[in-house]
């Protein structure tokens, strides 16, 4: 028993409220571009709502992983200090936070695992304009 052999493409009427998830408030604006990235890449119904806090954490740390690349990149991974030359401290940041995006990854079903034959067979439907503008919070009036 497998699964069919033909790929399918979810499809949403544009007057339906989404099903995909919104970034929590307490994100900033690069998590949150982390975040909206990552749920409309990815089918409706992978997430639940009560996987929220888990992709919030994906969201900050997959940013702290790219300040520290950035800085690994601009200083280099060996630092001169008074005493000598040391790891930048960036490296120990870098390599904990992409552990910790591993183990989020496993946990929701990211990446390559996640697609694995015995995974849904759908794809993610393309996302419009307006439910992006709606997932980033810019179609709600200004007060």
């Amino acid at each position: 028993m497998g699964r069919p052999p033909h790929e399918t493409t979810e499809v949403t009427p544009f007057y339906v409220e989404s099903g995909r998830l919104r970034p929590p408030d307490c994100l900033g604006e690069l998590q949150r571009r982390v975040f909206v990235e990552l749920v409309s890449s990815c089918p409706v119904s992978q997430f639940r709502k009560s996987d929220v806090g888990l992709l919030a954490r994906w969201a900050e740390l997959t940013v702290m992983a790219e300040t520290a690349a950035f800085h690994l990149g601009a200083d280099g991974m060996v630092v001169s200090t008074k005493e000598g030359s040391k790891v930048s401290p960036w490296f120990q940041i870098h390599r904990d936070v992409t552990r910790e995006l591993r183990a989020l990854s496993q946990r929701l079903q990211i990446g390559p695992r996640g697609r694995a034959p015995k995974a849904s067979k759908t794809k993610a439907g393309p996302v419009s304009y307006y439910e992006r503008m709606m997932l980033e919070g810019d179609d709600e009036p200004a007060n």
